[in-house]
């Protein structure tokens, strides 16, 4: 058993008045400092003041940093239990660099770490929702080692958390950093994983939190933040035009453009309405009421947009499981990052602007055919590798995405695309390695392609397009998406 001297310093006080008393009733002593000490004496609970008990004086950013405190948390166990919660960094808004410094606390952590490294002399609690559960395995004499050593698990996971946090303000997560930690914390509980049987949730710092909202529907699954993270990022890509995106399986079904945001939602459904069933919608306008009776006649899992209009609102959610996600884009970090192999691989965000091309054919594109090439080039990075996309512009009309051979992806393209001769142009991800994909394009109609360049056998494919008296050009920048 641990000894019965407990030192409190809690930024978040709820529930600390009645923890003390119950702590006094088990015939606990009690150390506290300064508004931690009001608050009890003020409640009747008798607590020594940190500074009397240490002979040092208490300031604003020194409190609890003393030999004796750590000496008797470290080495004696003097003090058997540690009750700290941190300064709230996490929860400030619309602060200045200054400000926010005042709110990183050293004195806490340092008392959290040290009674979580003498875990088999001293217990720790940092959550008011803890108190409840120590009383009771108080009250019943199982206050054992097992019991401590998984609070100070617990209280590890708890300073690394906020440290994270800290660390993500000062310096964003980067490709370039030494060092790769993210301040997440547990933000949503999800249905499940990718599958029924898996367990998830969905962790966010919580200096992001305001910035992502679930203003409707059912509980939201693994799978609807995946698909809603390309729905939203595809249709923004497109950041001088109305657009929406529609995505299944994080691949989009449709892309378009629109003058309204309502023939936006139209041209990107009518690009493959067997596909856009239970789909994830992104928009990047605000949703307008006309667009939203539009979405309400279909079926589809999520709507996420920059902002709903309360009307829009009011419509929506007369879909009762149609989830309804308002981001802020300031959430679309400059990295992006996945776990593997117990690491985690880090890149930055494929931003990569078509500046220029390359004419490789004898016939360049005109001018309608450079406007949907331009489009396409767009959307073709949104989609899994190996991948092309066929469209008109401000259109896709089909697209091949995820395939293990590109003529593949031609094909799958083809066959969803119902327009043969309304000018069609290809975008593929990455280079043709060989002329089947181009032969196949021509036959769906297809008269103009841009693509990578840098195969072997390019000359093969720019001798094919002449052939089939197609237009290509060469963007010799790369958009592979894994």
């Amino acid at each position: 058993m641990i000894k019965k001297k407990a030192l409190i310093s809690v930024a978040d006080k709820n529930g600390i008045v009645e923890f003390a008393r119950s702590l006094k009733e088990a015939d606990f002593a009690l150390i506290a400092t300064g508004g931690t000490q009001r608050l009890l004496s003020e409640n009747g609970i008798e607590a020594v003041k940190i500074a009397d008990y240490t002979g040092g004086t208490e300031s604003e950013r020194v409190k609890t940093l003393s030999q004796r405190v750590a000496k008797e948390i470290l080495e004696t166990g003097e003090i058997g239990l540690v009750v700290c919660n941190l300064y709230p960094f996490y929860a400030q808004k619309d602060k200045t660099i200054e400000e926010m410094v005042e709110f990183i606390d050293i004195g806490g952590v340092t008392l959290i770490r040290a009674a979580a490294k003498n875990y088999k002399q001293v217990a720790v609690l940092f959550d008011p929702k803890q108190y409840a559960g120590f009383i009771e395995v108080l009250k019943s004499d199982q206050l054992d080692e097992e019991y401590r050593l998984n609070l100070a698990r617990q209280a590890f996971d708890y300073i690394a958390w906020y440290d994270c946090v800290i660390a993500e303000y000062f310096g964003p997560p980067s490709a370039d950093k030494q060092f790769f930690s993210l301040g997440a914390e547990k933000f949503l509980p999800l249905r499940y994983g990718e599958n029924p049987h898996q367990h998830a949730a969905f962790y966010l710092n919580p200096l992001y939190r305001d910035g992502f909202k679930v203003l409707g529907g059912k509980q939201i699954s693994y799978n609807n933040i995946l698909d809603a993270e390309v729905a939203f990022g595809a249709a923004n890509e497109f950041t001088d035009h109305i657009a929406c995106a529609i995505i299944k399986h994080q691949t989009p079904c449709g892309v378009a453009l629109g003058d309204t945001q309502a023939e936006a939602f139209e041209r990107a459904y009518m690009a493959d309405s067997l596909s856009a069933f239970g789909g994830i919608v992104g928009l990047n306008r605000k949703v307008e009421p006309e667009t939203a009776e539009l979405i309400r006649k279909h079926f589809f899992e999520v709507v996420i947009a920059p902002y709903f209009e309360e009307k829009s609102l009011e419509i929506l959610k007369t879909k009762k499981n149609l989830r309804l996600v308002e981001l802020s884009p300031r959430l679309i970090q400059d990295v992006v990052y996945r776990p593997v192999f117990s690491g985690i691989l880090v890149q930055e965000r494929d931003r990569a602007d078509l500046k220029d091309w390359e004419v490789v054919t004898k016939r360049a594109p005109n001018d309608y055919e450079t406007s949907a090439l331009k489009f396409a080039w767009k959307v073709v990075k949104w989609t899994k590798s190996n991948s092309v996309v066929f469209a008109v512009r401000g259109r896709t009309v089909g697209i091949g995405a995820g395939q293990t051979s590109r003529v593949g992806a031609v094909e799958i393209a083809a066959g969803r695309s119902i327009t043969r001769s309304a000018g069609i142009v290809m975008a593929s991800d990455a280079f043709f390695p060989f002329r089947d994909g181009v032969d196949k394009a021509a036959e769906a109609g297809v008269t103009a392609v841009i693509q990578p360049g840098g195969s072997k056998r390019d000359q093969e494919v720019i001798d094919a397009c002449n052939e089939h008296d197609m237009a290509m050009v060469f963007t010799h920048i790369r958009h592979f998406r894994h």
